[in-house]
């Protein structure tokens, strides 16, 4: 049975936080206020309550209050633990649910935003339109398509960042609520290669984040994220009582090649590349992705993707493949970003935000002559 098509100015296909980015930051636009936007989302892939952790140095874009604000970081320099003033940037804690609230009270309360409830199976770009096709038949013709859907044979990653995020309370005071543990490698077990973040929320409870980092296609040794969390609490806590009171789970695609737009149908989200390819920080990098693909749209009629600079893939690149290739090295590289002493330099250069210059001196500090090896190269 064929359906008549339906026309928009604009579809955004994916419903998660690219998608809702997207069109929270059409609504705020004046010169797009009377475009007709529809978003396709699959109600069936449901979207699990996430804790983000997040950096920034200004104003963001939305109106978000963080369930924890941090201007000091622990950074693992070895046997200890190294302190780090936050000049410029505040670390912060925030759910999914929040932001997903905080986009959908803007989206839902402008009449022009429509959803559907759908799965796309097609997207196929025109000189000047764009058809999308639904997996029940249906057609959807618009102007432009913004889509962060993954195709439908899925992309391979590199690596894969997996792990779990428990709330946990203590039986005593263990925790400095002033004080956010960043990428925190004394796990006393690095088999395989993990680590940890700890964001204090009082000074008895805090979200305790285990991480490890794989090769995408390798065999998944046995490894419980449940035991590396007791474990890390304590032999590097001292904290032997604890209760968990959540638990989420979840996996990162690490080092997707971006996909490039083909012509008015738009990658967005992590399908474009907005993930960092070597820690998997995507929030901020989402917002600005589309505010920016909103933004060109209302003042030029065309979207420009912001394209990642050349010079953070050639940093990116021989890292991704330490991970890969000898996951222990990695370990010491990622220890020695932060022997610079200024926490705020290595989080502008995590987020790609630093001169050439900036860069030469932060990376003098550290080893990279591990990076020229041939075979993280090849």
């Amino acid at each position: 049975m064929t359906h008549p098509a339906r026309e928009y100015d604009v579809v955004i296909a994916g419903g998660g936080l690219a998608g809702r980015s997207l069109a929270f930051f059409l609504s705020r636009e004046p010169g797009l206020s009377g475009a007709r936007i529809l978003i396709i989302d699959d109600a069936g892939d449901r979207y699990p309550h996430r804790s983000l952790i997040y950096w920034h140095d200004g104003a963001l874009p939305l109106p978000l209050t963080p369930a924890a604000t941090f201007t000091n970081l622990a950074v693992d320099a070895g046997p200890a633990q190294r302190v780090l003033p936050l000049e410029r940037h505040r670390l912060c804690l925030t759910s999914s649910r929040d932001v997903f609230r905080c986009l959908d009270d803007v989206i839902d309360a402008n009449p022009q935003i429509s959803r559907l409830d759908a799965r796309v199976s097609r997207v196929r770009a025109h000189a000047d339109s764009v058809d999308v096709a639904l997996s029940d038949s249906r057609l959807v013709t618009a102007s432009h398509c913004f889509d962060s859907t993954l195709p439908p044979t899925g992309i391979t990653a590199p690596l894969l960042m997996s792990g779990e995020v428990h709330r946990v309370r203590t039986a005593h005071d263990s925790f400095d609520p002033s004080i956010a543990t960043f990428i925190d490698f004394r796990s006393g077990e690095h088999h395989p290669v993990h680590f940890h973040c700890v964001l204090p929320l009082s000074a008895r409870e805090a979200v305790v984040e285990v991480t490890r980092i794989m090769p995408g296609k390798a065999h998944t040794p046995d490894f419980s994220f449940e035991q590396a969390t007791s474990d890390y609490l304590r032999k590097v806590w001292g904290v032997n009582e604890f209760s968990s009171l959540s638990v989420e789970r979840g996996s990162i695609p690490l080092g997707i090649r971006p996909r490039s737009p083909r012509g008015r149908h738009v990658r967005t989200g992590c399908p474009a590349g907005a993930v960092k390819a070597t820690t998997g920080y995507g929030f901020t990098r989402i917002l600005r992705q589309t505010q920016h693909l909103a933004s060109t749209l209302a003042s030029t009629g065309s979207p420009d993707a912001p394209r990642p600079s050349p010079r953070f893939r050639w940093y990116d690149r021989p890292l991704l493949k330490m991970w890969e290739h000898d996951p222990e090295h990695a370990v010491h590289f990622m220890r020695a970003a932060f022997t610079s002493g200024d926490a705020d330099l290595v989080l502008d250069f995590l987020d790609e935000r630093t001169t050439f210059a900036q860069e030469r001196g932060l990376l003098g500090s550290m080893p990279v002559t591990m990076l020229l090896q041939p075979r993280l190269w090849i």
